[in-house]
């Protein structure tokens, strides 16, 4: 079952699943584009868990942060209501999503919240990959891991959005700043590690039922699932 609620206000969030832990999932670049997540919301659920999918906006003009937190506030809220400590919950981005997820683990501290766990999806970095949360790039020099949440790292070998070489090279920067990380290489491209393809007419990324955006959405789901499973 799915339920629709407003997190703010105009501000949507899908809910999955009523029982299990919970997991919040931020899509990508584009407005309000947490459809193209379905299908991976819906294999995540399967697995038992809670799974809010948020909108959210990165052209706003606080880019995106206040959707951001304001999700991750309602996901916090689910999970106390179903007896859960919030710090406990897993947080999973795809693309810009998976940039910010990062910079959310970073700076738990000068939130005042905790993480369970961090699945990043096709994550960006560099100059041109913002965290919305701060308005800047990752940092170059990133902060000590040793102790915090454990992070997963799903990315497609024929990405050419968030290129392998990206990919890795972030999770070599985290674990070598004491993160506890792990790689997980799926065949696929940007779209299919999130069950989704680039539709041209639309300039934007739409679900797909093609049996490679299937295969890597259930593949995605069941990283996603055992990080939130560890962490709970």
């Amino acid at each position: 079952m799915t339920r629709t609620e407003e997190y703010a206000p105009g501000r949507l969030l899908d809910v999955r699943g009523e029982t299990g832990p919970v997991v919040l999932l931020w899509h990508g670049r584009g407005a309000d584009a947490r459809g193209v997540l379905a299908t991976l919301s819906e294999r995540i659920a399967g697995h038992g868990l809670t799974v809010v999918t948020a909108d959210w906006d990165a052209d706003r003009p606080d880019g995106g942060r206040g959707d951001l937190l304001g999700s991750l506030g309602r996901a916090r809220e689910l999970a106390v209501e179903r007896d859960q400590d919030p710090d406990t919950i897993t947080v999973a981005g795809w693309s810009l999503g998976a940039v910010a997820a990062t910079g959310l683990a970073l700076d738990t501290e000068g939130l005042g919240l905790g993480v369970g766990a961090l699945v990043l999806i096709a994550p960006a970095d560099g100059p041109r990959a913002v965290n919305a949360l701060s308005g800047r790039p990752l940092p170059a020099s990133l902060p000590d891991g040793a102790g915090r949440c454990h992070i997963d790292i799903v990315y497609g070998d024929s990405d050419t959005v968030t290129p392998p070489d990206m990919v890795c090279g972030l999770e070599l920067r985290l674990r070598a700043a004491g993160w506890a990380t792990s790689l997980h290489e799926l065949d696929g491209d940007h779209g299919d590690v999130v069950g989704s393809t680039y539709d041209e007419r639309r300039d934007a990324y739409v679900p797909a039922a093609t049996p490679r955006a299937l295969a890597g959405a259930t593949a995605t789901a069941q990283v996603i699932a055992a990080a939130a499973t560890s962490s709970s």
